[in-house]
C-alpha cells in the first residue's frame, strides 16, 4: 500500500480517480516519468477512434495538442483565445522551447478541421471551420512576423 503521506502529482490523482491513463510526450516524460503511454516521433498518433495526439513542438520540446471527433482540439498552452484581441493568439512569454518551431506547429493545424479550441488556460472557443482557419492564418502571419 502506497504511503499516504507521500504526495502524488496532481495528473497521477486524476489519473488514479477516474481510472485513467496519463499521455505523454518522451521529451516530456521528466515531468510524468511514470506516465501511461508514452508518445514518440512528430506524427500524427491515432490514439482511439476519433481521438488524435498532433505533436506540436514549440511551447515545449515534446509539446502535444489532442484532436477529438475532428471538432475539438485541446490546446494546453500551445495557443487560446484572446478576449483582448478577439482573436486566437499565442505569445513568446510563454513559449518555454523555440518561436519558430511553435510558428510552425500553429501552421501545420491549418491541415486539420476543428471548429472548438479548448486551451490549457484561457477562453474556450466555438468558431465553424473557416473561420477558425482563417484565424489559425491570421494567428500565423502574426508569429512569422516577429520570429
Amino acid at each position: 500500500m502506497a504511503d499516504p503521506r507521500k504526495k502524488l502529482p496532481d495528473a497521477a490523482l486524476w489519473a488514479r480517480r477516474f481510472h485513467s491513463r496519463r499521455i505523454i510526450h518522451r521529451l516530456e516524460l521528466a515531468a510524468q516519468p511514470d506516465a501511461e503511454l508514452v508518445l514518440d516521433g512528430f506524427d500524427p498518433i491515432q490514439l482511439s477512434p476519433g481521438f488524435l495526439a498532433i505533436p506540436t513542438p514549440g511551447h515545449t520540446r515534446g509539446h502535444c495538442v489532442l484532436l477529438y471527433q475532428d471538432a475539438y482540439l485541446f490546446s494546453g498552452d500551445h495557443l487560446w483565445w484572446s478576449r483582448d484581441r478577439d482573436s486566437l493568439h499565442a505569445s513568446r512569454n510563454v513559449c518555454w522551447h523555440d518561436w519558430s518551431q511553435q510558428t510552425a506547429s500553429i501552421a501545420l493545424l491549418r491541415d486539420y478541421n476543428f471548429e472548438w479550441l479548448l486551451p490549457g488556460h484561457g477562453q474556450r472557443i466555438h468558431l465553424d471551420r473557416t473561420s477558425m482557419r482563417k484565424h489559425l492564418d491570421d494567428l500565423n502571419h502574426r508569429m512569422r512576423a516577429t520570429s
